[in-house]
């Protein structure tokens, strides 16, 4: 059916025929190329694809705490005065109680240290975040990029509405030309008077003046299309798709079945946000977990009177390994009121979840029925359209051989008139409809 409309629309007119000057290469853009070509352009999805990157380095930063943390230190220090020693009686060399400095003048050392953890439950959950946090950040690109492929989709399908408005406005005025220089006729022959001339061409005039806003009205559309796809206003576009809905709005039983409202990017980032927030909440309790880690040192110990390091004798190497471990005591008392508070938010984002689920239901069965509403519109302003082709051909002719009065043709154009552009903005809703439902069932 969809097939028969567009033959005829596309009998109406082609948008194709609207060649803008520029300085620009030509473009010729379908419906999917135009959508393409702004994703590609647009500045603000390529900024906002950087909070993925950086959602990324968050994970790898994540894992690297697994990694042994290696370090080296050294000291230098120079007894300016000694600390003395008491030595008991019996001890001193005179057998008398003394005092006596036993520290040497110089203490060097380098040290070599690892700490390599074994036991840290916040680390894997830091890691589950941070995924969590990107995917996150994932779902908000995609729901960035689900705006402006509607806001481009309707810009696009509003420049071929405009376009068809346009020709039918010059089809208009064409016929209003002929009505005038039939009435010229007429009135030069006698068979008119002269109100019902001037008449015919005051709405000659007007029709031109329609046309020209028409025109307006098309290049202002073209304009806010190369806006949504970011392309310079000097740019020659073509538009290869007129209200071509063969891609869109396919509304059946099949497809509403189908309709699952997990796929839409709203309810994933609650799912994901639930998830996260369940993350922090075992994170906050691990708190009070114990932690392990494995630990080592070497080190090399110079102890002399001067600096000469090149005296080996005078350094002492030693070394040791073993495992520390750290018992939180009071943490979940200290944590107590976070806990509460990750439970709350929790709550909130469960029945948050719930009530955007029914939101997103009713936004279904809403777009389904006004894309079925707009069909029928669409096949009813259809047939008024045949239909009044049909009256309009009559009186013409019937005009023409004097059996009409002008005011009947005149009445009749309006109703033409009517019919086209009924019938275009009930194709144009119905796409517009169309797009709705898609964005609806998640499937834009």
């Amino acid at each position: 059916m969809m097939k028969r409309i567009l033959s005829i629309i596309l009998i109406l007119s082609s948008v194709s025929g609207f060649a803008q000057q520029g300085g620009q290469t030509p473009i010729t853009l379908n419906l999917q190329q135009a959508v393409d070509l702004g994703l590609k352009n647009r500045y603000d999805i390529q900024s906002k694809k950087y909070n993925v990157e950086l959602s990324q380095s968050e994970v790898s930063k994540s894992k690297k705490e697994w990694i042994p943390e290696v370090s080296s230190s050294g000291s230098v220090i120079y007894n300016t005065q000694i600390q003395q020693a008491y030595i008991p009686p019996g001890f001193s060399p005179s057998g008398e109680p003394a005092l006596f400095p036993f520290s040497p003048d110089n203490h060097t050392s380098f040290s070599l240290e690892l700490n390599q953890p074994i036991f840290k439950p916040g680390i894997g959950t830091d890691v589950k975040i941070a995924k969590n946090n990107a995917a996150i950040s994932q779902e908000k690109i995609r729901a960035d990029e689900d705006i402006i492929k509607e806001q481009i989709t309707l810009a696009y399908f509003n420049v071929t509405l405009k376009g068809l408005q346009h020709k039918v406005a010059t089809n208009e005025e064409t016929r209003f030309k002929e009505y005038a220089d039939l009435a010229e006729g007429k009135f030069k022959a006698g068979s008119l008077i002269e109100t019902d001339n001037m008449k015919a061409k005051l709405d000659y005039e007007n029709a031109k003046v329609e046309t020209q806003k028409a025109k307006q009205n098309y290049g202002l559309a073209l304009s806010k299309l190369k806006y949504q796809i970011n392309v310079p206003e000097n740019t020659e576009l073509t538009l290869s798709e007129p209200l071509d809905s063969s891609s869109l709005g396919k509304l059946n039983e099949k497809a509403l079945a189908n309709a699952d409202v997990s796929k839409r990017t709203e309810i994933k980032q609650l799912m994901l946000q639930q998830e996260g927030l369940k993350l922090e909440l075992d994170k906050t309790k691990q708190a009070a977990i114990p932690t392990v880690s494995f630990v080592a040192n070497f080190t090399e110990h110079f102890q002399y009177s001067n600096f000469d390091y090149s005296l080996g004798e005078w350094w002492t190497p030693y070394s040791f390994v073993g495992i520390t471990f750290k018992v939180p005591i009071t943490s979940n008392f200290k944590n107590h009121n976070t806990i509460q508070e990750k439970k709350i938010k929790l709550t909130q984002n469960e029945l948050d979840l719930k009530q955007k689920t029914a939101d997103v239901s009713y936004e279904i069965l809403k777009s389904s029925t006004e894309v079925a509403n707009a069909q029928q519109n669409m096949q009813v302003t259809k047939s008024n359209y045949e239909l009044s082709q049909k009256i309009y051909g009559y009186q013409k002719a019937q005009y023409g051989l004097g059996s009409r009065p002008y005011g009947d043709l005149l009445e009749t154009e309006r109703s033409l008139r009517q019919s086209e552009q009924s019938y275009l903005q009930a194709v144009y809703d119905y796409l517009v409809a169309s797009v709705n439902y898609q964005k609806a069932i998640g499937n834009f």
